[in-house]
């Protein structure tokens, strides 16, 4: 069974690497699908997104990592998938994402599977990392060791 799990991942975090090692657990292949929403403005850019999932999926041999550039469903189908995994960390999560399962299903024919995250890493969002990053303070409790030399380079950059 193929299985997609999609995100920004700006940045990854411990709760996406998570939810990816347990999709690979039951996946006979996990495709992680780094998206864009022309909408946002990234911290990394998507080269540089990609890079730093493969750097935390390397040890994992039935994960691959694509650019996603159109829409979820367009990616399920482009890949093959049998579901899409998200991730979930609060009852807010589980409301928004039904609504998408139920979008995913009827136009794609995909159903979703959810993983609600481990209770320690339902407030690690990368939304928090970057505003920590802003704030010129330390990520390591919530981004995977891999990632630490991509921020750093950022905050390099940025001067902070």
């Amino acid at each position: 069974m193929r299985v997609l799990f999609a995100g920004s991942f700006d940045p990854i975090t411990i709760g996406h690497a998570d939810i990816i090692t347990r999709a690979a657990s039951f996946a006979d292949e996990l495709v992680v699908a780094v998206g864009v929403n022309p909408q946002k403005k990234y911290m990394f850019d998507q080269d540089k997104r990609v890079d730093m999932v493969n750097a935390v999926v390397a040890q994992l041999g039935n994960v691959r990592t694509v650019k996603m550039e159109g829409t979820l469903i367009d990616c399920a189908k482009s890949n093959d998938v049998s579901f899409i995994v998200k991730g979930v960390r609060s009852q807010s999560d589980v409301d928004a994402e039904l609504a998408q399962a139920a979008v995913n299903r009827d136009l794609g024919g995909v159903e979703t599977l959810f993983i609600p995250s481990l209770p320690e890493l339902s407030l690690v969002s990368s939304s928090m990392v970057r505003e920590l990053v802003h704030l010129g303070l330390s990520v390591s409790r919530y981004v995977p060791n891999e990632i630490e030399p991509f921020v750093a380079q950022n905050r390099a950059k940025k001067g902070h």
